[in-house]
């Protein structure tokens, strides 16, 4: 980094690593690369460069991409029969739980990493790309697969959510029994 490059030329470079999008959560952790952040308040600078420059455009709650590549992002498929809606629906409620996560500060996981909202896999969404093994293994195995996962600052779970299109709630019960001994509140969406 010998030279000093921009807000918005960083930006920039962080989406590209990204796939074209990524949400402010992300940009936030990852604009480092590219440039030192200064002033007493460079997320507001960063906020503040994604909603006025041309560069970039809001694609979800928190969530921005290049404007060049706007084309580029991925469209779901028109859904087929009723179990590719429901599928759909599952995935779409995964990604608006992500978007609401990382606007509230959280850092959020989801194991449905290709899973397509609003032409946005969920990897692009969520900022932690390695689970992270805040406990005994047998319980990380579990949780790595609860459906969205909101996380503090110091790494542990805060917020668990489950999304079930059917009346199968019992596999979601037992994947919230495992965490029932951490300060965190869980969430069945039905």
């Amino acid at each position: 980094m010998s030279e000093q490059l921009t807000y918005s030329d960083a930006i920039e470079k962080v989406l590209l690593d990204n796939n074209y999008v990524a949400p402010l959560r992300k940009i936030y952790k990852e604009i480092e690369k590219y440039r030192k952040l200064t002033g007493k308040t460079p997320e507001k600078t960063i906020q503040e460069r994604v909603q006025r420059d041309e560069r970039f455009t809001r694609v979800g709650l928190g969530t921005y991409a290049l404007t060049e590549y706007l084309d580029k992002l991925p469209v779901s498929p028109k859904p087929q029969n009723e179990e590719q809606e429901k599928e759909q629906t599952h995935y779409a409620i995964q990604g608006m739980l992500l978007e609401i996560g990382n606007v509230k500060g959280f850092d959020t996981y989801s194991p449905n990493k290709n899973a397509l909202f609003n032409r946005k896999n969920l990897s692009q969404i969520m900022t932690i790309e390695i689970f992270p093994n805040f406990t005994y293994p047998e319980i990380v195995r579990t949780a790595k697969f609860i459906d969205v996962l909101w996380f503090n600052k110091r790494g542990f779970p805060k917020f668990a959510f489950e999304v079930e299109i059917t009346t199968g709630f019992r596999n979601s019960l037992v994947k919230f029994s495992e965490l029932s001994d951490f300060d965190m509140k869980f969430y069945l969406i039905a």
